[in-house]
């Protein structure tokens, strides 16, 4: 509890004699004070939902502060409850980059799921640990928008959404318009100086009910679902909105949190669940202990939590589309890790999807940039999930034979994970004898060409290049945010440049004729001059980009980055054979194959000669160089931490004369630590490090290493 029983006695009983006295004199510690006791007020309505005091007397009290604030600007704080919505409006949101990335997270759908889950910990732990009994914190996953919070000396600095992963939009003025979002917490009780924090923000389904009829009798169009409700809130340009929408915040992550002096102080916790004791300590709306989330001794235990859950999701006051499973222990999660995509250690359960009936009407076929042919389910439109959906992917003709569809079927639908789409089966029983077999096509439904089907794929595909709709989709790639990120040139502009006869290929995205363009309906000279920039900036991506934007087959946007590392021009891929490509990481043999296949067609690399005339960077980025440190010494490229107070020098000055002789200063410890250097009082680090089978150096042995002495 944030509070003891006898200080809310006490914070109740001023609040009410506050109410009595009004008017309040205008002074600065009365101003603390009516701060002080609606920051209470608020926590007990947004966070417990639990209020002490009517809506009319919390308003009183917010009123009073309001007039004292006005009276006396000078003492008006940063922390007021006054300041959470800013009179002006947000004319755009700025990118702002996540101090650690927000990652996705794998997602299990039963118990075999779980314990498949399970097994995969217990390979990736040392044989000690991996025989002992595995604990998880279980808590809901909220079907909101994903907000980033950061907190600087105890306030709130800024909030972001989850964007990429990496970068999101900054929406800090709409975050502090949530009551249950604290504008000030008392990390440093706990150390810390700055931290980012992981929450959902979503609309309860009672007030998401009450915010529908308010739109309806105004004539607005209703919002689907309370998640759409709360994502689309977050971007509002108007804080004021946000606060009428009722906004809530659950903050269920501390991904990063540093002392003063930018140590990781994140290891005084020894499990997620003092994480989230340490939030809900601080004021934060967190799942409730017990209730809500669960200390689980083991993965039975998971499961049948889950089920619980999954059985009374509907009765619960938010939409939650499943349970997030995270090991507990943090050591344990350190030493499993992370993937590019998500962390090893947590695993989303999730609920079975919505389902619904409809009808099978009608096959089409879509052409994509690699010629692949998808087929595409028309059906009868329905309502699933919140959402109207009346097209989905078949995926591939074997699909199609296996849950033998025909046109005219009435079919079982569920978007999975409450997200995708898809067709289950078809609904045999309802079947007349009118049904038609699908047939798949076998020429190209846009250029006609004879379909292929390579061995060992399931996908048919148009191997003509000159397809006009592989043709079209490579553009639309090449010109995409993961790609050569050209803002403002989405789809409707490739299609509109294709058929006005300005773009044949990639490269002619860099010789468009911007005056013909300017002459075109409902395209200005700003807009033109905006896009007209972007295309140039985008000469100066670093090449990792291109690579991606090329649409190479079975190369994502990681894999381009480990191909740009290796070479300092992009044309040199040319000159790499397929053993070359397959040595190096993650790079596999399809991958290899197709890199090889693709750097020797005369196409690509007359492709890439005219890029680079027209201007395109071709040469690796400084950004892009692998960090290598020196192949020799006793610390060369190896991951060493330092804890405790050093009596020598200071733990900055011994960071330097790590760095100068090659090693890497590491933040935490974990299994891929090479040494740990203990100075006086050295904490938990030391116990963690010892329990690893981490070396252990004291600070003179260290610089006895140092100086070549051993």
């Amino acid at each position: 509890m944030r509070y003891s029983a006898q200080e809310q006695k006490e914070l109740f009983e001023r609040s009410k004699a506050l109410l009595a006295q009004k008017p309040l004199p205008t002074e600065e510690a009365v101003i603390q004070e009516l701060i002080a006791l609606i920051t209470y007020h608020e926590w007990r309505y947004y966070v417990l939902d639990q209020p002490l005091l009517s809506d009319y007397e919390y308003d009183q009290l917010f009123r009073e502060l309001k007039r004292l604030e006005e009276a006396a600007p000078q003492w008006v704080f940063p922390h007021s409850p006054t300041q959470r919505v800013s009179s002006d409006l947000t004319e755009g949101f700025l990118t702002v980059e996540h101090l650690t990335p927000t990652l996705s997270l794998e997602n299990s759908e039963n118990m075999e799921d779980l314990q498949d889950f399970e097994q995969r910990l217990r390979r990736l732990l040392p044989e000690d640990l991996a025989q002992n009994e595995l604990a998880y914190c279980v808590e809901p996953k909220f079907d909101g928008g994903t907000i980033v919070l950061v907190y600087e000396n105890d306030q709130l600095v800024r909030a972001a959404t989850r964007g990429n992963g990496e970068k999101g939009d900054e929406i800090t003025a709409n975050a502090r318009a949530i009551a249950s979002i604290p504008l000030q917490a008392n990390f440093s009780k706990y150390g810390i100086q700055k931290v980012e924090l992981r929450g959902e923000a979503l609309i309860r389904k009672d007030r998401f009910e009450r915010v529908n009829e308010k739109r309806a009798a105004a004539g607005e169009a209703l919002f689907a679902n309370p998640r759409n409700a709360a994502t689309g809130c977050l971007r509002l340009k108007d804080p004021q909105q946000v606060k009428a929408r009722s906004l809530e915040a659950f903050v269920y992550q501390m991904g990063f949190a540093v002392n003063a002096e930018a140590e990781n102080v994140l290891d005084q916790f020894e499990s997620h669940w003092d994480i989230l004791a340490c939030l809900a300590d601080l004021g934060f709306k967190v799942p409730t202990a017990d209730k809500e989330r669960a200390l689980c001794p083991n993965i039975a235990a998971v499961g049948d939590f889950c089920a619980q859950w999954e059985a009374q999701r509907e009765d619960y006051a938010y939409e939650i589309d499943g349970m997030v499973v995270k090991l507990n222990n943090l050591a344990l999660q350190e030493i499993c890790g992370y993937t590019n995509h998500h962390p090893r250690w947590a695993i989303a359960y999730k609920f079975t999807a919505k389902e619904a009936s409809s009808v099978l009407e009608t096959v089409e076929y879509q052409v994509g940039r690699t010629g692949a042919i998808t087929p595409v389910a028309k059906i009868r439109p329905v309502e699933l999930a919140g959402v109207t959906v009346s097209s989905v992917s078949l995926h591939n003709a074997e699909q199609i034979a296996e849950k033998d569809l025909r046109i005219g079927d009435h079919v079982l639908v569920k978007r999975a994970g409450d997200v995708i789409p898809q067709i289950v089966k078809p609904l045999e029983d309802l079947r007349t004898g009118e049904e038609q077999p699908i047939v798949f096509p076998s020429n190209c439904p846009v250029c006609d060409s004879l379909l292929e089907r390579p061995e060992g794929e399931a996908v048919w595909r148009c191997i003509n290049p000159d397809c006009e709709a592989q043709i079209l989709e490579r553009i639309k790639h090449f010109v995409s945010k993961g790609a050569m990120d050209i803002s403002g040139f989405g789809a409707a502009y490739v299609e509109k440049f294709y058929e006005e006869g300005l773009l044949h290929g990639l490269a002619d995205v860099y010789r468009l004729d911007y005056e013909k363009i300017a002459q075109f309906e409902g395209f200005g000279q700003r807009s033109v001059a905006k896009l007209q920039e972007a295309i140039e900036a985008s000469k100066n991506q670093p090449i990792f980009r291109l690579i991606y934007a090329l649409g190479l087959r079975h190369v994502g946007s990681g894999n381009a980055k480990i191909l740009a590392a290796v070479v300092s021009d992009i044309r040199e891929l040319k000159n790499w054979s397929i053993e070359q490509l397959s040595e190096l990481k993650d790079v596999g043999p399809k991958m290899a194959q197709s890199v090889y296949d693709s750097f020797q067609l005369p196409a690509i690399q007359q492709l890439l000669e005219e890029l680079g005339e027209l201007g395109l960077n071709l040469k690796q980025l400084e950004e892009e160089k692998p960090q290598e440190g020196p192949k020799e010494g006793p610390f060369a490229n190896k991951k060493v931490l330092f804890t405790g107070s050093l009596q020598e020098m200071s733990r900055s000055e011994a960071k330097k004369r790590l760095l100068a002789a090659g090693g890497i200063a590491a933040s935490s410890v974990s299994k891929n630590l090479d040494f740990l250097v203990v100075g006086e009082k050295a904490g938990s680090k030391l116990k963690k490090a010892q329990d690893l089978g981490i070396n252990i150096l004291t600070e003179a042995e260290f610089l006895a290493q140092l100086d070549g002495q051993s």
